[in-house]
C-alpha cells in the first residue's frame, strides 16, 4: 500500500513558532515552502527562521515509501548460532593445561635421556669434589671487615699500578 504524501492544510500564525515544532517538521518531510502554508507565514519569515545556527543548512528528511508491505515473518529463535570453528574459554584452557603437561613431560624425558647419557656428576669445585658431597652449611658469607680489607687491598693494587703508569710515561719523551 502506497502512503501519498499528504497535503499540508493552511493553517493559522501560531503566537510563537519554536526551534523544535521546525526540527520535526523537518523530520516529517515538510519542505520550507509547506511551513510557509502550514504556519500561514511568507516564505522570507521561513527563511528568516532557517538563519537559527539549528536549523542552518538542515534539510527535510525524505521518506521513500514501499510500494508493498514489508513483513518480518521469522520468528526469533531461543537458541544462538554458534560458529562450530569457535573456540570457549574453557576450551583454550584446557588445551593450555595440555600443553603445558606435555612440555612438562617432555622436559622430564629430556633429562632423564641426559643422566642416562652422562651418568657423572659436575664438578666444579677446585678440590675435585661433586656439588653433592660439599655441605651448603660450610658456606658462610663473608664478613663486613673481611669485605671492607678485600675493597682496600684491590684500591691500593690499583694505586700500584698507576704509580707504575706514571713512571713509564716519565721515561718516555715526545717528539
Amino acid at each position: 500500500m502506497i502512503e501519498m504524501r499528504e497535503q499540508i492544510k493552511p493553517g493559522d500564525t501560531p503566537a510563537t513558532i519554536t526551534v523544535s515544532m521546525i526540527d520535526q517538521d523537518l523530520k516529517d518531510g515538510v519542505s520550507k515552502s509547506d511551513m510557509a502554508v502550514k504556519y500561514g507565514i511568507k516564505p522570507w519569515e521561513v527563511d528568516e527562521m532557517f538563519k537559527h545556527p539549528f536549523l542552518k543548512g538542515r534539510r527535510p528528511s525524505r521518506k521513500k515509501a514501499l510500494s508493498f508491505s514489508f513483513v518480518d515473518d521469522l520468528e526469533p529463535k531461543e537458541e544462538e548460532f554458534v560458529d562450530p570453528n569457535q573456540v570457549t574459554l574453557q576450551d583454550a584452557i584446557d588445551s593450555a593445561i595440555e600443553s603445558a603437561e606435555e612440555a612438562k613431560d617432555a622436559l622430564a624425558e629430556a633429562v632423564e635421556t641426559i643422566d642416562e647419557i652422562f651418568p657423572t656428576e659436575i664438578t666444579g669445585i677446585p678440590n675435585g669434589d661433586t656439588m653433592s658431597d660439599t655441605d651448603d652449611d660450610e658456606l658462610e658469607p663473608p664478613s663486613f671487615e673481611d669485605t671492607m680489607d678485600l675493597v682496600e687491598e684491590q684500591e691500593m693494587e690499583a694505586g700500584n699500578i698507576e704509580e707504575e703508569l706514571e713512571e713509564e710515561d716519565e721515561d718516555t719523551f715526545e717528539l
